[in-house]
């Protein structure tokens, strides 16, 4: 594993972590704590890491762009399932992936929010001994998009 791959990821985790959690236990996250960990990660790749100004800041472009079209068309679409912590999150994290890997860790993402959904529906369904048409609870998206981002990378840097 290249150690510009470890940073990167180190840096990550460190902010996406707390930030998985905060959204877990409240359904909320801190924005200013967002755009720091943002500003830390566009830091450690431009100045730290030496990435190449250009082509670096044309792949990020994209990424935030691909990510924003995506997170906000779901939060439009879904009838504001996604907040916009959600949206601004799935931004930081195509800070860390780029491009290309961002759209394979949004779907993903979005696997493991199913099947994180799907289980809980079995367990209620389970709990209440009847059949329910609808489970009626909320998920919290940025543990989803925190473990997509990782798994994404993990297996594209690490298996390929």
């Amino acid at each position: 594993m290249d150690k510009t791959l470890l940073v990167l990821t180190a840096l990550y985790l460190l902010f996406a972590i707390p930030l998985s959690l905060m959204d877990f236990k409240k359904f909320r996250i801190s924005i200013p704590l967002l755009l720091f960990a943002s500003l830390s990660l566009l830091v450690c790749r431009f100045v730290f890491l030496s990435m190449p100004l250009l082509s670096g800041a044309k792949n990020l472009f994209f990424a935030l762009i691909s990510s924003f079209l995506i997170y906000f068309c779901t939060r439009v679409l879904s009838g504001e399932g996604l907040g916009f912590g959600d949206v601004f999150f799935g931004m930081y994290s195509a800070l860390y992936t780029g491009f290309y890997l961002n759209i394979i860790c949004t779907v993903f993402a979005a696997l493991l929010g199913v099947l994180y959904y799907l289980l809980l529906a079995i367990l209620q369904k389970m709990k209440k001994k009847q059949l329910v048409h609808r489970p009626i609870f909320a998920i919290p998206f940025v543990p989803f998009i925190t473990a997509g981002s990782v798994l994404g990378v993990l297996l594209f840097y690490v298996i390929a």
